[in-house]
């Protein structure tokens, strides 16, 4: 199978799976290896002034079928709030080496990129040197 994306849908409340860009499933967990999270700050922002809501936050990988998340897996989220998925501890991750994606709407991996890179302001106007 090729490298599918996954995000939360929210009308559904089920993880949504698209393969060049098309859905071709909605199923309750699904599990991925190499997996890279990808986010577009600009819709973000965008949804956050307009209230609109649109996919742009993945989970991009191969499906991994049949194994279990393990306990040592820690949970990472995406929020509107603030840019990027973060970790529990609030630290920015942009990969992972495996992922699994609940029947709860949670998502857990194993060790993930953590990200040293600036992160954008949450204001699309530059803060004033004042």
């Amino acid at each position: 199978m090729p490298a599918v994306d996954v995000y939360w849908n929210r009308t559904r409340r089920a993880w949504s799976v698209r393969i060049s860009g098309r859905v071709v499933d909605h199923v309750q967990a699904v599990a991925l290896v190499g997996v890279t999270l990808q986010a577009s700050e600009a819709s973000r922002l965008r949804c956050l002034r307009t209230g609109a809501r649109d996919v742009h936050a993945v989970a991009k990988g191969m499906p991994l079928h049949g194994v279990p998340r393990p306990a040592g897996a820690l949970r990472f989220s995406y929020r509107f709030s603030e840019p990027g998925f973060r970790l529990a501890d609030g630290s920015l991750i942009t990969a992972a080496a495996v992922a699994w994606f609940e029947v709860d709407g949670t998502a857990w991996c194993l060790a993930p990129f953590r990200s040293d890179r600036c992160v954008p302001s949450p204001s699309p106007w530059p803060s004033s040197p004042l």
